[in-house]
C-alpha cells in the first residue's frame, strides 16, 4: 500500500500498524515507496472494511492564506499533484486459495474530516465529518460517498506512467513516546500553554469534550518570550501566518485526536478554545521519529557531558524521519550536507545500516540529468522538494550561492565509503557509483566555469567566518575524490583507481600551493582559525614533516579563543577528529565543558534542551548537524575506536581519554560483529580500573593509561593478552574477544 502525499489507513476502524507518516519521502518521479502490513489477526469473518485517508505531505505544497509557507525568492516550488493512493490486499484462506483485492473505481470515496493538511504549517480536523471515516460498510453507500476514479498518470505527471513502486527498506517512523506537559500556565480568555519539558518532534494529542462546533487551537512553539507568551520566531511562523493544529468538536463526548499527515518540533504549546482548564492529560505530545535501533550508550561522571549526550540525541531524534532533515519547522529540509558533516556522531548513536542506503538513493534519483540545468549536479536538499536560484549573496564568510556545494553533494561519494567502513557495505557504493562518477564530472565542469573557485557556503554556521571558503570547499573536493579512489580500489575498478587517485594528488597540490602558510612561529593553513588547520589536518593534506606544528597552531587558536568552539557544521567534526587523532582530547574537553557561548556546556548553562542552528544558540533551536560531539563521546572519552585500515569493526583500538575532573566514564557500542564495551573508574586515591569487552570476531588493541612507574594487573579473558609496548603515558595491550579487565596500581 502506498499513498501521495500521505496516507493512512485502516481495517474496521483500526490502524493497520504502528507506522505513522507514510509513505516514505522520495523523488517520486522516480520511485514511491510502499509498504506491506500483515493483517491476519485484523480481519474478520464477513464483511470487513479497508479504508485509506490521504493528506498533502510534500507533494501537493499549496501556499494557503494565514498558514506558513516555506520558502521566499530563491525557491521554485511544484505541487506535484493532488492525493493519490494504490492498494492491494492479498488474503489466502485455510484451504489454501487465495484471493486479491485492488485499488479501482469500485472502492468509494468521500471527503474526510480532515479539512487542510500542510507538511509545513500543520493540520486541521472537523469531528462533525466524522461519520465519512471509512470504518463501516454500509455508510459507503450514502449519499457522501461516490465511486473512486482512477488517477491519469502519463510520462509528464509525477509520478509518471512508468515510476516504480519500490518496497522501502527504512525502519519506519513510530510513536516513540507519550509526554504529558510539566507545567500549564493560564494566559487569560481561555488561553493557556503547556511546557512539555524539552523540545521534540511530535503532535499535539488532544483528549477533551466540547460543545459540536467549537474550535480548539494548538500552536506549537520551540521558545517563550521575557513576557511568558508564545513566541514562534524560530519555527519560522508568524502571527498571520501560522504553524497550528486546530480540531472542531462533535459535540459527542470526551474526542480524542492527534494529526496524521504531518508533525512539528516544539517544547510549548498554546491552546485555546477549551471548555474547561485542562488537566496533564487533556493534551499531551506523541514523539515520533524513525524507529532506528540505537547503537550505543554512554555515562560519565560529568552531569554537563551527560546532558550534552542528552540534547544531541534529541536533536538527531527530533529530525529522523523517513529522511534526515535540518529542524523539524521552518524548512524540514532533506539537506544532504546536514547528514554528511555529523555522519560519526549518526553512525555512533544509531544503527543506519537499512536507513542511510535509502537517503543516499535520494540522492542519487535527485541529481540533475542530461537535458537538465547543470547535469550532474546534485542539489543540497535531496529528495529536491524545491529548486533553489543559483543566486549569490553576500554572508559573513564570503559571497555564497545555496544552490550546491561540495560538502553537500560530496555525500554521495562520502557516506557510502563510511558506510562500507561501518557495516563492510559494499552494495550501496556498487548502486550508485555511476552517480558518484557524474557528480565528480559535474565538479570539474562547474570549477572550470567559475575560474577554479567552486560556489558554495563555506564552514556554515561558523562563529569564527575569517576561514577561507575556498580551503573549506577544496579540502571538502579533495576528500570527495580520495574516497572515490578507495571506492574504486574497493570494487576493482583499477582505471578508476589511477583516475581519481591523480585527481586527488592534483587537488592536494591545489590546496597546498593556496592555503599553506608558514610564519617565525611555524606551518598554518589558512586564516589560521580553527577549522582551517582542522581542515587541513582531517583531510590528510598536511605534509607529515608539519603535522606537529599544525597540529600546535590548532590548539593554540583554540585557547586564543578561550576554548571557544568557533567553526560551523562542516568544520566541527574535522576539529573534533584532528584533535584527538593528536592526542589532544584534553582540549576537546575544555572546550565541550566551557560554559560560556559558543559551545556545548553554553547551549546546558542556558537551558537548551536540544542543539540549535549554531552553537551561540541561535537560529532553529532543534538542529542536529553540530552533535559530532557525541561521536567523541565514545570514541574519546570511552574510548571505543575501530583501528585504522579495519572494516566493520573487525579490529578494534581501545583508547580511552582520562581527562579533566572526570572520575569515570563508560560506552558502548554494536559493532557488526557484537557489542563492544568499555568503562573506566578511578577510585579515591586516583587509581584507575579499566574494563573492556570485545566481541567474538574481533580483536583489539588496548591503550591503558598509566605512568611508566605504575603497576598493572589484568584479569579475564581466555587467552592472556599480550603486552606491546609501554609507554610514559600508557600500556597497549593486543587482546582477543573476551571480557578484561585492568587494573593500575
Amino acid at each position: 500500500m502506498t499513498g501521495l502525499g500521505m496516507y493512512a489507513s485502516t481495517l474496521n476502524g483500526h490502524a493497520v500498524s504502528a507506522n505513522v507518516l507514510e509513505p516514505g519521502q522520495t523523488t517520486y518521479s522516480s520511485e514511491v515507496d510502499y509498504r506491506t502490513y500483515d493483517l491476519t489477526d485484523e480481519l474478520k469473518t464477513g464483511t470487513n472494511v479497508l479504508g485509506v485517508e490521504t493528506g498533502s505531505g510534500a507533494y501537493q505544497r499549496v501556499k494557503t492564506a494565514g498558514h506558513y509557507f516555506f520558502g521566499g525568492s530563491l525557491e521554485q516550488y511544484t505541487v506535484y499533484g493532488e492525493p493519490k493512493a494504490i492498494a492491494q490486499l492479498e488474503i489466502t484462506y485455510a484451504d489454501g486459495h487465495t484471493e486479491t483485492v485492488k485499488s479501482d473505481t469500485s472502492w468509494r470515496t468521500a471527503l474526510g474530516p480532515t479539512t487542510y493538511s500542510s507538511w509545513w504549517s500543520g493540520e486541521e480536523f472537523d469531528a462533525r465529518r466524522s461519520a465519512t471515516s471509512p470504518t463501516v460498510a454500509d455508510k459507503l453507500g450514502g449519499s457522501d460517498w461516490q465511486n473512486a476514479s482512477l488517477a491519469k498518470l502519463t510520462s509528464s505527471t509525477t509520478p509518471r506512467d512508468t515510476t516504480p513502486l519500490r518496497a522501502d527498506q527504512r525502519p519506519p517512523v513510530t510513536v516513540a513516546q507519550t509526554v504529558e506537559p510539566v507545567s500549564i500556565t493560564p494566559r487569560g480568555n481561555g488561553s493557556y500553554i503547556l511546557d512539555f519539558g524539552a523540545n521534540r518532534s511530535g503532535w499535539p494529542t488532544l483528549n477533551a469534550s466540547g460543545p459540536a462546533g467549537s474550535t480548539i487551537t494548538m500552536t506549537p512553539a520551540e521558545l517563550l518570550k521575557s513576557d511568558g507568551s508564545l513566541d514562534v520566531s524560530s519555527t519560522g511562523a508568524t502571527a498571520t501566518n501560522k504553524i497550528a493544529y486546530r480540531y472542531t468538536m462533535s459535540g459527542k463526548g470526551t474526542e480524542t485526536w492527534h494529526p496524521q499527515f504531518t508533525y512539528s518540533g516544539f517544547r510549548y504549546l498554546q491552546v485555546d478554545g477549551l471548555s474547561a482548564a485542562p488537566r496533564p492529560d487533556t493534551v499531551t505530545m506523541k514523539v515520533v521519529h524513525a524507529s532506528n535501533p540505537p547503537a550505543s550508550t554512554f555515562d560519565s561522571s560529568s552531569e554537563l557531558i551527560n546532558g550534552i549526550h542528552t540534547v544531541t540525541l534529541r536533536a538527531m531524534q527530533s529530525n529522523m524521519m523517513s529522511v534526515l532533515t535540518d529542524c523539524p519547522d521552518r524548512e524540514k529540509g532533506p539537506y544532504t550536507g546536514d547528514n554528511l558533516h555529523n555522519l560519526d556522531a549518526l553512525l555512533t548513536d544509531y544503527d543506519l545500516s537499512s536507513y542511510e542506503p535509502q537517503l543516499v538513493r535520494n540522492m542519487a534519483t535527485a541529481q540533475r540529468q542530461p537535458g537538465d540545468a547543470s547535469p550532474g549536479l546534485i542539489a543540497n536538499i535531496a529528495p529536491e522538494f524545491h529548486r533553489v536560484a543559483p543566486v549569490k549573496l553576500d554572508y559573513p564568510q564570503g559571497t555564497i550561492e545555496f544552490l550546491d556545494e561540495v560538502n553537500w553533494g560530496s555525500a554521495v561519494i562520502r557516506i557510502p565509503w563510511q558506510l562500507y567502513q561501518t557495516y563492510g557495505d559494499t552494495r550501496t557504493m556498487t548502486l550508485y557509483y555511476d552517480n558518484m562518477v557524474k557528480w565528480l564530472d559535474y565538479e570539474a565542469a562547474n570549477k572550470a566555469a567559475n575560474k577554479g573557485d567552486i560556489p558554495g557556503l563555506g564552514d556554515w554556521s561558523a562563529t569564527d567566518n575569517t576561514t577561507p571558503m575556498q580551503l573549506a570547499i577544496l579540502a571538502g573536493y579533495y576528500t570527495a575524490a580520495n574516497d572515490m579512489a578507495k571506492t574504486a580500489k574497493v570494487l576493482g575498478k583499477s582505471a578508476d583507481v589511477t583516475k581519481y587517485t591523480a585527481l586527488a594528488g592534483q587537488l592536494a597540490d591545489e590546496f597546498t600551493g593556496k592555503f599553506r602558510h608558514e610564519d617565525s612561529t611555524g606551518v598554518y593553513y589558512g586564516s589560521d582559525s580553527e577549522a582551517s588547520n582542522a581542515m587541513a589536518l582531517d583531510a590528510g593534506l598536511v605534509a607529515a614533516s608539519d603535522r606537529a606544528q599544525v597540529l600546535a597552531r590548532l590548539v593554540a587558536s583554540v585557547r586564543a579563543s578561550d576554548n571557544h568552539i568557533t567553526t560551523g557544521s562542516v568544520g566541527l567534526g574535522p576539529l573534533l577528529r584532528a584533535l584527538q587523532d593528536g592526542g589532544r582530547d584534553d582540549v576537546i574537553y575544555d572546550m565541550v565543558v566551557n560554559p560560556t557561548s559558543p559551545g556545548y556546556g553554553y547551549l546546558i548553562a542556558s537551558g537548551h534542551t536540544t542543539l540549535p542552528e549554531s552553537l551561540d544558540g541561535s537560529g532553529s533551536q532543534n538542529h542536529h548537524f553540530l552533535g559530532q560531539v557525541d561521536s567523541w563521546l565514545i570514541s574519546g572519552l570511552a574510548g571505543i575506536r575501530q583501528a585504522s585500515g579495519s572494516v566493520a569493526y573487525r579490529q578494534l583500538d581501545i583508547a580511552p581519554a582520562v581527562v579533566g575532573s572526570l572520575t569515570h566514564a563508560s560506552g558502548s557500542y554494536a559493532t557488526p560483529q557484537g557489542n563492544v564495551t568499555s568503562a573506566w573508574q578511578k577510585d579515591h586515591n586516583g587509581r584507575l580500573t579499566l574494563k573492556v569487552t570485545v566481541p567474538t570476531g574481533s580483536t583489539a588493541t588496548v591503550h591503558v593509561p598509566a605512568a611508566s612507574k605504575d603497576s598493572l594487573h589484568v584479569t579475564g579473558g581466555h587467552t592472556t593478552p599480550s603486552l606491546l609496548n609501554r609507554s610514559a603515558t600508557a600500556a597497549t595491550y593486543q587482546v582477543a574477544a573476551g571480557t578484561y579487565t585492568f587494573q593500575v596500581r
